[in-house]
């Protein structure tokens, strides 16, 4: 069992190395991390800011009076100024994880008193992070008892494992962060969602209510007055499979539909998002909104397109395509969503699995300002930047090249005086990451294929290729450099 702490102190300055130095004061502010019997040897105590305590795996509650008594000495010495306190649990996949200890009376009260001795002897702390498994019945008696005790003073809480934390009462609360979970219940304590700014909710159920964060049982609605930043991440397990359910919740005056404001927000991310979810029917925009994060498989993200997303600035759409996705459908959300939505400084579409097969003709992407594709063809590659004319950065995991490309794409790098060059070049790419060209018999087609690339694009300044080929791009920027100015500004690395 380990305890760390960081402890700040006031060193005066004696002509020895420092981190920073004051003139004025001849002194400097360090922090370093020990653990906590040097700093009780050393009477450093009232100078620790921060405290992590490292479960061992399988750890019972009982356990936990060693902690107390045989480390920190909670009953003889006061750790008045730490402001954080943080549990965790080793994240090994085990049966600890999921394993049920018999809670019994005693085991209780041990866990009551232990967590007492926390509360008389650190009674600063603000910040609480609690995190990885542990016996669930145990770690729910542990996090939910330091919830409890801290629950008044706290304004970040940081909870990794789904816990039945009861309606602990949290009226400072700025940042909270939980797991949830559909065995869990109630999920969250109870919260005035007025006093929060920030909101991240990991493996939210479908049936999700967000009645916990209302001021009182008659508030209608919820308003969450100071929240900047919101985070939902749902549990795919429990997304339903049909689009029908979008409407179950639609009505105004449903009595299982919340209605919610957010007139400050200026982050929203969401993941997994579900067809009933509330987010999707408030009432009243979001005027502040300046970045939006929208993750997961099509059919979640294309729900999205019921959000209200005028002023958007910095969009990430994040899109799983699977083989049963509608081309025609794939390319109306994306188009929707990179021509009429975003009007901003960034715009990035991502394609993380499986191989890019959309018909760029039927790609309007006007306002995106970054791809990143997992798998995609040469030529279809080509063909996509054309359709975005305002796209600055593009990102290849694996570029693909067909068998019969390579004498084409050798004729096409030194065709300069073709009238009819391979590509109408995007005008603003600056930036070109190719990670891998996929098997090694494509580096041929890859390097001749980059070289054609970097000739028509004016504007290029970073490109990143795959090592074996680095060498064949230098040479190829040595040579035509004078004849093609512009292959001089670009800085070239290797993945």
């Amino acid at each position: 069992m380990t305890v760390f702490v960081e402890v700040s102190e006031i060193c005066t300055y004696k002509g020895g190395p420092i981190v920073k130095f004051a003139p004025d004061t001849h002194s400097t502010h360090m922090a370093w991390t020990s653990n906590a019997e040097l700093v009780i040897l050393r009477n450093c105590m009232l100078n620790t800011k921060h405290m992590k305590i490292e479960m061992p795996l399988g750890i019972t509650c009982d356990q936990l009076q060693s902690i107390v008594l045989g480390i920190l000495n909670l009953d003889r010495v006061d750790w008045l100024k730490i402001n954080t306190l943080s549990i965790t649990y080793p994240s090994l996949f085990c049966g600890h994880y999921v394993e049920l200890v018999a809670i019994d009376e005693q085991i209780i009260a041990d866990v009551k008193r232990a967590v007492q001795y926390f509360g008389q002897n650190m009674r600063s702390i603000a910040e609480l992070n609690l995190k990885g498994p542990t016996n669930r019945n145990a770690r729910d008696l542990i996090y939910a008892s330091f919830v409890s005790t801290y629950g008044g003073q706290l304004q970040v809480l940081r909870v990794g494992a789904p816990v039945a934390l009861g309606f602990s009462h949290l009226p400072k609360i700025k940042v909270l962060d939980l797991a949830l979970s559909l065995t869990v219940a109630p999920v969250i304590p109870s919260v005035c969602g007025e006093t929060l700014k920030v909101l991240k909710l990991n493996n939210v159920p479908r049936n999700f209510a967000w009645h916990y964060f209302r001021y009182d049982i008659y508030t209608r609605p919820i308003v969450f007055r100071r929240l900047t930043i919101l985070h939902l991440s749902y549990d795919s397990d429990n997304n339903p499979a049909t689009a029908a359910n979008i409407h179950s919740r639609a009505a105004s005056g449903a009595p299982n539909c919340d209605q919610l404001v957010f007139p400050v927000l200026k982050q929203l991310s969401i993941r997994n998002c579900t067809p009933d979810c509330d987010l999707l029917y408030a009432e009243a925009p979001f005027p502040e909104l300046k970045s939006v994060h929208l993750s997961g498989l099509f059919n979640e993200i294309s729900h999205c397109s019921h959000l209200k997303l005028s002023w958007v600035k910095d969009l990430h759409v994040d899109v799983h395509l699977s083989d049963t996705d509608e081309e025609a459908k794939v390319c109306n959300i994306t188009n929707y969503f990179f021509s009429r939505v975003c009007i901003g400084r960034t715009a990035t579409l991502r394609f993380s699995r499986g191989q890019f097969t959309l018909d760029p003709e039927l790609i309007r992407w006007i306002n995106l300002t970054r791809l990143e594709v997992h798998l995609i063809h040469y030529r279809a590659l080509c063909r996509v930047i054309d359709r975005c004319p305002n796209i600055t950065s593009v990102l290849i995991s694996n570029l693909e090249f067909g068998a019969d490309t390579v004498e084409s794409l050798a004729a096409d790098a030194f065709l300069f005086a073709s009238a009819d060059p391979l590509v109408p070049w995007g005008a603003k790419l600056t930036e070109f990451d190719i990670v891998s060209f996929g098997m090694e018999r494509f580096c041929d087609a890859g390097a001749y294929g980059i070289q054609a690339f970097i000739l028509n694009t004016g504007a290029l300044m970073y490109l990143t290729v795959p090592e074996p080929v680095e060498p064949r791009i230098y040479a190829f920027i040595s040579l035509f450099k004078e004849s093609y100015p512009h292959l001089a500004n670009i800085a070239v690395d290797s993945s």
